[in-house]
C-alpha cells in the first residue's frame, strides 16, 4: 500500500531523537510553522504546546490553566457578531471586551460551583440525571433571559452568559458524568476542559477528545509514548495540509473550470423560481457533499493534531467516511466526537433504562434518541442567538428543516441496524459485498445533505422543492 506520509512513528531512531529535549523542541517548531497555515490563533496554541512540552509532569495542570486563560483572552468562540448587533440595538457605542471576559470568568465560577455540588452530593436527582438536569436548567435560563425586561449593558451581559454556557454545556456534561470515577480530576482541572486549549481557534460546542475521564485514558505517560504521539500529531497536521490543497484545487476545478454552480447558488435559484437544469443541481449537490467531507476532515485533523502534540493519543475525528458500508459506520467515521457525545449523553442512558425485554425496540429507541432527539437538542441550543434575534416561535419554526434531517437520519440508522445481516449471509460477489453498500451509504448521506440546514432562512417546503428540481420537476 502506497503511503503519502510514511510511518515515521515506527522509526526507532526518529522516536529516540524526539525523546530528547532538542528533538521535542524541533518537532514543536515544525508543528507551529505548519499551524500558521490553519489558524490565526496559532501563537496562543503554540505557546500552550510549548508549556506542555516544558512541563510534561504537570501536563494536566497546564491544560487546565491554558484552557481557561485562552477562553478569556480569545473570546471569539462566542457569537460576537450577534452580541455586536445586540449592543447596537441597545444604543451602545461598542462592545467592550472587558465585559465579555468578565462574564466568561463568572460563567467559569458558576459552573465550577455546580460541579462541586454535583461531586459533593452524587446521589441527588440532579447528579443522577446530569444531562437532563443540565439541559433543562439551561433552557430555563434561556427562557428567563429572553423574556426578562433587560436593557443596555445588562441585556448584553445576560446574553453573553447564555452564549458562554451554551458553548460549554456539553463539555460540562462530561464533567458531571465523571462524578463516580474513583480517580476523577478535581474541579479546577475539570474547568480547563470546558473550553480546551486545542479548540481555541474554533467556536464548536462539540467536545473534541471528550472529557477528563477519556483524557486520563489516552494521556502519554512514558517518553516513548509521548514521542510517538507527537510524531503522529505532526503527521496528522501534514495530512490536513494535503487535504487543504486538495480542497482548494477541488473548488477551483469544480466551480471555476467545470462551471458547476455552488450549492447555495443552485438552491437560491430554485427558491427564486429560476432553477438550473436538473443535472446542474445534482452536480452541485454532489460537489457540496464532497466539499463538506474535506472541510470536516481538515477542521478536525488540526484540532486532534494539537491534542496529540499536547501528549494525548486522541483518535481522529474523521477517518475514511467514504469507505463506510453502513449508515451507522459513516456517522461514526464522519464526525466521531459528535457521535460519541450523542452516544454518551443520549444513547446509553436510554438503552440502559428502557425496553430491556424488547431488544429491537430498545436499540431503535436509543438510536432515535441519539441521532434524532439528541442531535436536534444539541444544534438548537448551540444556535441560541436565533432566539435572541427572531424570538422563540420563529426560531423553533425555522428549525423544521433540521428536525426533518435528524428524523430521517435516526430512522435510516435504526432501519440499517435492524436489517443488518450476519457475516455468513453476506453475498460472495465483491461488488455486492463492498462497492454497492458504499455507494448506497454515500448516496443516502449525499441526498440528506439537502436538509442539513441549521439556519432559519428557508423552510422545509423550499428544500422539498429543490428535491423535485433534482428529478427535473
Amino acid at each position: 500500500m502506497i503511503r503519502l506520509i510514511p510511518s515515521l512513528e515506527q522509526s526507532p531512531r526518529l522516536v529516540a531523537g524526539c525523546k530528547r529535549p532538542a528533538g521535542q523542541w524541533a518537532l514543536l517548531t515544525v508543528f507551529a510553522l505548519l499551524l500558521t497555515l490553519f489558524s490565526s490563533q496559532w501563537p496562543a496554541i503554540a505557546a500552550f504546546l510549548a508549556l506542555t512540552t516544558a512541563f510534561p509532569r504537570h501536563r494536566r495542570r497546564v491544560v487546565s490553566v491554558c484552557g481557561i486563560v485562552l477562553a478569556l483572552a480569545l473570546p471569539g468562540w462566542l457569537d460576537l457578531p450577534f452580541l455586536g448587533r445586540l449592543a447596537a440595538q441597545e444604543g451602545l457605542a461598542h462592545l467592550p471586551e472587558f465585559l465579555i471576559r468578565l462574564v466568561i470568568a463568572a460563567v467559569f465560577l458558576l459552573l465550577a460551583g455546580l460541579a462541586a455540588l454535583a461531586f459533593r452530593f452524587p446521589r441527588r436527582l440532579v447528579a443522577r440525571r446530569p444531562v437532563m438536569a443540565a439541559v433543562l436548567s439551561f433552557c430555563a435560563l434561556l427562557a428567563a433571559v429572553s423574556m426578562a425586561p433587560l436593557t443596555g449593558w445588562g441585556r448584553v451581559a445576560a446574553w453573553t452568559a447564555v452564549l458562554a454556557i451554551g458553548r460549554m454545556l456539553w463539555f460540562f456534561c462530561y464533567t458531571l458524568t465523571d462524578r463516580d470515577s474513583r480517580d476523577r480530576d478535581s474541579v479546577p482541572l475539570q474547568a480547563g476542559l470546558w473550553r480546551p486549549a486545542w479548540m481555541a481557534s474554533t467556536s464548536s460546542g462539540t467536545p473534541i477528545a471528550k472529557g477528563a475521564a477519556y483524557l486520563r485514558r489516552i494521556e502519554a505517560h512514558s517518553a516513548d509514548e509521548l514521542a510517538v504521539t507527537q510524531i503522529k500529531g505532526l503527521k496528522l497536521l501534514i495530512w490536513a495540509l494535503l487535504l487543504k490543497v486538495v480542497y482548494v484545487w477541488f473548488g477551483y476545478v469544480t466551480y471555476r473550470k467545470l462551471g458547476i454552480p455552488e450549492f447555495a447558488a443552485a438552491f437560491g435559484s430554485s427558491v427564486a423560481g429560476h432553477p438550473f437544469r436538473w443535472y446542474w443541481n445534482c452536480l452541485s449537490l454532489v460537489a457540496a457533499f464532497l466539499s463538506s467531507l474535506l472541510e470536516m476532515s481538515i477542521w478536525g485533523h488540526q484540532i486532534v493534531a494539537c491534542a496529540r502534540m499536547a501528549g494525548f493519543r486522541a483518535l481522529r475525528n474523521t477517518y475514511r467516511p467514504l469507505a463506510s458500508r453502513t449508515l451507522a459506520e459513516f456517522w461514526n467515521r464522519f464526525y466521531y466526537y459528535f457521535k460519541e457525545l450523542l452516544v454518551d449523553m443520549f444513547f446509553y442512558p436510554t438503552y440502559l433504562r428502557y425496553f430491556k425485554k424488547h431488544p429491537r425496540l430498545r436499540m431503535a429507541t436509543a438510536t432515535m434518541m441519539a441521532a434524532c432527539a439528541g442531535n436536534a437538542i444539541f444544534h438548537f441550543l448551540r444556535d441560541v442567538s436565533f432566539i435572541g434575534e427572531l424570538g422563540w416561535w420563529r426560531a423553533i419554526g425555522g428549525f423544521q428543516t433540521y428536525l426533518f434531517y435528524t428524523f430521517v437520519l435516526g430512522a435510516g440508522i435504526s432501519i440499517s441496524q435492524l436489517r443488518a445481516k450476519r457475516k455468513d449471509d453476506q453475498p460472495h460477489c465483491w461488488l455486492r459485498r463492498h462497492l454497492v453498500p458504499v455507494l448506497c451509504v454515500s448516496g443516502f448521506y449525499c441526498f440528506l445533505h439537502i436538509f442539513d440546514d441549521t439556519g432559519r432562512t428557508y423552510g422545509l417546503h423550499e428544500h422539498f422543492v429543490f428535491v423535485g428540481r433534482l428529478f427535473g420537476f
